[in-house]
């Protein structure tokens, strides 16, 4: 075994020992970023907006979509901000803009027009807590554990996703819905900045050579590549022909007979998935190419889809965990194959446009499911988007090989963002 080899295997294995507090803060903080934590807890809101306010669920959802549009447009400026000046300046001030976002929610008057604007004027302020910022973070410090990094820091959301409507039903119970968006200022401000402070602990690697190869701050140059469109394509399909599912699970489930509850419960599996299924394709991403771990996550994906035809308890059972393997693969997958591919000096900008795709792809997923189940009979909607996404592994599969960067390049990512 060569010297250069031992160096190697050295800096793979301590690579968390020395990263764990910018890894920590990045999972802690991207765990309440704007779009997951509005994702997760909008459920909550609704009954009591509807009830008390007089809103409309359709209002809602047009107004949490204009979240979703409002950062998917805006991402791919802020990830190119992040390129030139750092991610922990971004953070710094999304963190204090996405609290300012939710204290407006709950002052805002009850009036839909109002409402809606608070929630754009939310998706502006918060853009920068989405998870590409804090992909970066990561991505900057991990290079032979980025995979398993990427996987471990995207985790924090399937635990928002499992906690969070449990926790906000009781506080909206409890001090209202105006309590409880400012309930959620106070744990986004408190958990951002414990997040930036871990962060802020453990700079990333700099050297000399990296800041003369960082001297552009990146470019768009990968948007005249058709490989970078072929990724992108490849993940949005998933994106759009299964992320609806989340949605429509629970009336699917209902129609397959179960109860409420029952259909909640079976529901809940798919935040268990999101959680093992990002650390798992993360470790995986360490040791096999990038594409075939995207290909089975979504060949199994698909396999999932396929088996909500069935009206087994335990089928349906294993079909939640199996669709919940694709949501958030854009956040780790994505992220990892982007940053292999294309580098990291342009990384915030050419994986913001990517995440911003994905969002709209996601948020048009319900729609073309809901559209494909006009007649109440979900399976012609089961049956297109299980080819959808068996389709998108094949494609993927067929990427070439990427190279391994360099532990040089993590330093020439993050020069910007190891100064303030």
């Amino acid at each position: 075994m060569t010297p250069e080899s031992l160096d190697v295997g050295a800096a793979a294995g301590h690579e968390f020992r020395r990263h764990w507090r910018a890894l920590l803060g990045a999972m802690i903080a991207a765990s309440v970023g704007v779009i997951g934590l509005n994702a997760y807890t909008g459920g909550a809101f609704v009954p009591e907006l509807v009830a008390k306010v007089g809103y409309t669920r359709e209002q809602l959802s047009l107004a949490t979509f204009m979240l979703s549009a409002t950062v998917a447009l805006v991402a791919p400026f802020v990830g190119q901000a992040i390129d030139r000046w750092g991610a922990t300046r971004i953070i710094g001030f999304a963190v204090v803009g996405e609290a300012l976002g939710f204290l407006g929610m709950g002052a805002a008057p009850a009036h839909f027009g109002w409402f809606a604007t608070a929630m754009v004027v939310l998706a502006l302020l918060g853009v920068g807590t989405a998870p590409p910022t804090y992909a970066r973070v990561v991505a900057a410090r991990f290079n032979r554990r980025r995979g398993l990094a990427l996987g471990l820091m995207i985790s924090g959301l399937g635990v928002t996703a499992i906690a969070a409507p449990m926790v906000m039903t009781r506080v909206i119970a409890a001090v209202g819905w105006r309590g409880g968006y400012w309930t959620l200022a106070a744990f986004a401000l408190v958990m951002g900045a414990l997040g930036l402070w871990l962060i802020r602990q453990d700079p990333a690697p700099v050297s000399a050579a990296a800041a003369e190869d960082h001297a552009d701050h990146g470019d768009w140059s990968a948007l005249s590549r058709p490989l970078y469109w072929f990724i992108l394509a490849c993940f949005a399909a998933p994106a759009l022909f299964g992320g609806g599912y989340l949605l429509h699970l629970i009336t699917i489930l209902r129609q397959r007979g179960f109860a409420p509850d029952q259909a909640a419960q079976v529901q809940s599996l798919v935040g268990v998935s999101i959680i093992a299924g990002r650390c798992l394709s993360g470790a995986a991403l360490d040791r096999f190419r990038a594409s075939f771990v995207a290909a089975a996550v979504f060949a199994i994906s698909a396999a999932g889809t396929a088996m909500l035809l069935s009206s087994s308890g335990s089928i349906l059972c294993l079909a939640a965990l199996a669709v919940g393997l694709t949501i958030g693969a854009e956040l780790d997958i994505l992220a990892f194959t982007v940053s292999r591919y294309f580098g990291l000096a342009s990384f915030g900008r050419l994986y913001s446009l990517a995440y911003s795709v994905m969002i709209l792809a996601g948020g048009a997923s319900p729609l073309l499911i809901a559209r494909l189940a006009r007649s109440g009979d979900y399976t012609t909607a089961i049956v297109v988007s299980s080819v959808g996404v068996f389709l998108s592994a094949v494609a993927i599969a067929l990427l070439p090989r990427s190279e391994r960067r360099s532990a040089v390049e993590i330093g020439a990512a993050s020069v910007a963002e190891a100064t303030l």
